[in-house]
């Protein structure tokens, strides 16, 4: 890797290039899904060179036709700098109404050695966003503001708004041992899954607390938290790991967190999905596997997380991934998830509802798998590392 300050500027959004033609996307995956009152969906993920490396970028596409058909990009967050790449992108509407576009942004090595976590992760890493300032508009006229630097780290899934008003923003530095050498001591000292607020709507934003994981069993995996708050007020940290899913709790607003353990919640050390619903039921969405990135299921608790009675299945597949989700006013959940990211490059959305997890099948109004958007198939085997705990994505 070679390693370059440039990965601290500000990288602004621009409308996507030669560069970013679908016929260039041999990789592509790690979605996530938004959706304005209007009812317009937004989907990001990244593509850019055949695996994780240097030349990936963040993408932005949109539906008006309730994920039926999507456009090709219609911005691109595609760092100039040939060393420098933009990654894991997030979408959020928060509760004033504004649509937040979040990406990690760092340095990363030559295409093909990214296998190697030293070569996508320069330890100085950080989470940007910019505002979409006019989402009901015409694509070609999106208008953005300027972007932001906020946190060091990497911000996969979204904030989470506390009881209090609270933006709670799940930003990480890797722990994992094979990243340690990349440290940046001098410019942030914490590492692990750490808790990012905002106490004014998004004006400002400060360190809260961090959970230390190098302790979990059997080791980190790369993080990608999510905040949940309990209903005694006491808060839950889930994170990734390498034997499934671990938690972190603060009962102190975030200030200070419990040693992480273990849970009996399938994962095979891949991302999962976890929210609050409106009717108070807690949805999980992850692989219904604790080896194989397959099931992609979503479960529903109605008791804080402590038992899962309801179950649906989304995609049955070897390779489905990395769920992202929300849920509309009207009580629709719409889950956006990856497949076979090397070969083929899928993108999927499904649509449910709480009644269809607990019936343990979709409504008529429902739907499962619906594409978003494939990359151009490269010829090869499938590539297993996708299915597996290991130091890449």
């Amino acid at each position: 890797m070679n390693f370059t300050y440039e990965s601290l500027h500000a990288v602004p959004v621009t409308k996507p290039g030669p560069n970013n033609a679908r016929e260039l996307r041999t990789h592509q995956g790690i979605p996530g899904i938004e959706r304005i009152p209007s009812g317009r969906l937004f989907a990001t993920w990244y593509p850019g060179g055949t695996t994780e490396c240097k030349k990936n970028y963040a993408m932005l596409s949109v539906s008006d036709d309730d994920g039926q058909t999507w456009t090709d990009a219609v911005a691109v967050v595609d760092p100039p700098h040939p060393d420098v790449r933009a990654f894991d992108p997030t979408l959020w509407l928060a509760p004033n109404g504004q649509l937040y576009w979040f990406w990690a942004q760092g340095c990363a090595g030559e295409d093909g050695i990214s296998g190697l976590v030293d070569e996508v992760f320069d330890g100085l890493v950080g989470v940007w966003y910019v505002i979409l300032e006019n989402p009901n508009a015409a694509p070609e006229h999106f208008r953005f503001t300027a972007p932001r630097r906020i946190s060091n780290g990497i911000m996969l899934n979204k904030p989470t708004v506390l009881s209090d008003g609270t933006w709670a923003l799940p930003c990480s530095l890797w722990s994992v041992k094979s990243v340690h050498r990349a440290r940046h001591e001098s410019l942030w000292p914490v590492y692990g899954a750490m808790m990012v607020v905002s106490e004014d709507e998004g004006k400002s934003f400060s360190l809260r607390g961090t959970v230390d994981v190098t302790g979990i069993p059997g080791g980190p995996s790369f993080d990608e938290h999510i905040f949940l708050e309990l209903r005694d007020g006491r808060i839950v940290c889930y994170i990734r790991a390498c034997k499934g899913i671990a938690c972190s709790i603060s009962a102190d607003r975030g200030l200070t967190w419990s040693t992480p353990a273990l849970t009996d919640l399938p994962g095979p050390g891949s991302r999962f999905f976890i929210k609050r619903l409106q009717s108070g039921r807690i949805l999980l969405v992850t692989n219904d596997n604790s080896s194989i990135r397959e099931k992609l299921t979503a479960f529903l608790s109605n008791d804080d997380g402590q038992t899962w009675p309801g179950k649906l299945l989304l995609d049955e597949r070897n390779g489905v991934s990395y769920p992202d989700g929300i849920q509309t006013k009207e009580g629709n959940i719409y889950i956006s998830y990856d497949y076979n990211r090397t070969k083929g490059g899928y993108l999927y959305l499904a649509r449910f509802t709480e009644e269809d997890i607990l019936n343990g099948k979709i409504g008529q109004d429902s739907f499962l798998r619906r594409e978003i958007d494939h990359s151009r198939p490269v010829p090869g085997n499938f590539d297993k590392s996708i299915a597996t705990c290991n130091p890449t994505n």
